[in-house]
């Protein structure tokens, strides 16, 4: 038998003479879902639509209102807002990719525990207190008062094209991971799928969508874990699956060589993934549409603390999957043998493997996939139906009322989601999903939180500045995104074959990796992990430059200004403010209670 290619690299065939480890064949694993696999499948997106009905027919409190619709009525409390938050940002392509970046590129990804910590730091101390003092519907009202109202459609724009194109990516990962379970081609896949997920964001709203994610985190979670302790036990324990690791090079956590071109290390991860995870979290609609729908600043924080330590637990546990793959496949990669056609679907068959002995598991864990493309999906269509409707519609609908305003955002949610479904068909044909989704996310990542960043923490900067950094940060990460396409990539540490089990008497063949000859030119060469830190230093460089150039901006509100930023006299005379607001209302109070006596 012919071993299958690095596909992306040149490859020469070498016969393997050494002495072979204990041979490992395929031919015992189930490729292919059973009745129970199917079942607990059917049953996960059954319920995430009768969660939807719920809430948009049975509750007493009706989604015919925007605040009701976008912010759940801000009665939400911690626990699901936090799962909903962990739920959205943990897509499918974290549950599918980052084992498969462990077991191909080793463990330096765990350095995002630094990104975490500095994630919830940039949210509390930073955006989150101005977006809960200024209690805005959409966070891109705060750029129309900080700047102007062309402030507030650009970057409406960007968000809603980095939405546009990230979804497809997630909603096409979970379909090929179940395309390889099923047998089922995945143009069928995923127009049910989605489907599913635009039935019940459209009739629920934010509840609908914030108690489907804390129940499809949980699914996450629980399927997570079964897999990795079982894992565990199949590979000879923790201390054998981390000797296994070390001896094929897994374990890497400081690599400090700073040359850009590296697809991971140390700096990668902490510059480049902290932008992105604080301008996707800190200053993106989705996540600060759930912050603002908890009553009080205080249960947002706690919600922030809970968001961080559950990303930290849910990943790492990711991270471990992808070493027990390692160590079940150290000496037969099921990729170079052509048991699988990409790389992103060895963790489908590693499930099937390990679920063998349990039915059911297989189901539940793939379940699991796609309930964290559900929630991002979910998350996306509520959150920028909501953005369309206030920042494109609402000004050239003014006599609309409530309930009016609440079916468009539904109607938007359809148009939306159909739009979405037939990008997948693009997103299919482009890289893979890792890399891909970061690329995607790195596109738009660094101009949208310069804006924010620009508006809170620098008071000359003006419009003129804010545009000018946008477009030019956009236009140059992405002619970097298109020329990368077309770059070749580092390959995957050493995979090996030499103890697979001879397959009709033939002798499998290992490959020698050989990395070609690349005549790009270097910037199309470097980390996309990367690609948000370049774009949010060249919007602040122009951002600041042509601010200054123009005139700059005198700010009056200092509420648009983030806490550190402010003058003392009106810190001052804020609290004096709040102190005089508490007096009022205990009098309020008093006088209510004598009243009833």
């Amino acid at each position: 038998v012919q071993v299958r290619g690095m596909g992306e690299f040149s490859t020469e065939s070498i016969m393997e003479t050494a002495s072979k480890p204990e041979s490992v064949s395929f031919g015992e694993i189930p490729l292919r879902f059973g009745a129970w696999e199917y079942g607990i499948f059917i049953a996960m997106l059954g319920i995430s639509a009768l969660i939807g009905i719920y809430f948009g027919f049975m509750t007493k409190k009706k989604q015919d209102n925007t605040e009701e619709y976008l912010l759940g009525g801000k009665t939400m409390s911690i626990f699901p807002v936090s799962c909903s938050l962990i739920a959205s940002h943990v897509s499918g392509s974290t549950i599918l990719g980052i084992p498969t970046q462990i077991y191909a590129y080793g463990t330096q990804y765990w350095m995002f525990v630094i990104c975490a910590i500095l994630t919830y730091l940039g949210i509390t101390y930073v955006y989150l207190p101005v977006f809960h003092e200024l209690q805005m519907t959409s966070c891109f009202l705060y750029l129309e008062k900080r700047f102007d109202r062309r402030v507030r459609v650009v970057a409406s724009f960007v968000f809603a094209l980095n939405i546009m194109l990230f979804v497809p990516a997630v909603i096409y990962t979970p379909a090929l991971a179940f395309s390889q379970v099923s047998g089922l081609n995945l143009h069928l896949i995923t127009p049910i799928i989605c489907a599913i997920c635009i039935f019940y964001t459209t009739v629920g709203g934010l509840k609908a969508v914030v108690y489907t994610d804390a129940l499809q985190f949980i699914l996450m979670v629980g399927a997570t874990l079964i897999v990795m302790f079982l894992g565990i036990r199949m590979t000879g324990g923790f201390s054998g699956v981390w000797e296994t690791a070390e001896r094929g090079g897994r374990i890497i956590f400081f690599n400090m060589d700073p040359n850009p071109r590296l697809g991971m290390s140390f700096w990668t991860v902490t510059l480049g993934l902290s932008i992105t995870w604080i301008s996707l979290i800190g200053v993106t609609q989705s996540s600060v549409q759930r912050f603002l729908s908890l009553p009080d600043m205080k249960k947002a924080q706690k919600s922030a603390v809970f968001f961080a330590a559950g990303l930290i637990f849910i990943k790492t546990c990711c991270i471990f999957v992808g070493l027990i793959m390692y160590a079940k496949y150290e000496s037969c990669d099921p990729y170079s043998m052509g048991i699988v056609k990409k790389l992103d679907q060895i963790l489908p068959l590693f499930i099937m493997d390990v679920g063998a002995s349990m039915p059911g598991l297989p189901g539940l864990f793939i379940a699991g996939i796609f309930s964290a493309a559900l929630s991002s999906m979910s998350t996306s269509l509520n959150t920028l139906a909501g953005t369309i409707y206030e920042d494109f519609l609402r000004h050239r609908l003014p006599k609309a009322s409530e309930k009016q305003a609440s079916n468009t955002m539904k109607l938007i949610v359809v148009i939306l989601g159909v739009i979405q479904l037939a990008c997948v068909f693009v997103v299919e044909r482009m890289g893979t999903v890792f890399y891909l989704t970061l690329a995607l996310n790195g596109l738009t990542a660094g101009a949208l939180l310069g804006l924010f960043s620009m508006g809170m923490m620098m008071r000359k900067a003006n419009t003129k500045g804010v545009i000018a950094g946008t477009l030019l940060s956009l236009a140059i990460v992405a002619t970097i995104v298109i020329g990368a396409q077309f770059a070749q990539r580092p390959p995957p540490l050493t995979l090996r074959v030499d103890g697979c089990a001879a397959i009709n008497g033939t002798t499998p063949i290992t490959e020698k990796i050989i990395l070609p000859e690349n005549d790009m030119h270097w910037i199309f060469l470097i980390s996309p992990m990367y690609y948000p830190l370049i774009g949010i230093i060249i919007f602040l460089s122009v951002g600041y430059t042509v601010s200054h150039m123009t005139g700059g901006y005198n700010l009056e509100d200092e509420r648009l200004l983030c806490h550190f930023m402010r003058s003392r006299e009106f810190r001052e005379r804020q609290k004096r403010d709040e102190a005089q607001y508490v007096k009022i209302s205990m009098a309020l109070k008093e006088l209510e209670a004598n009243g009833k006596k």
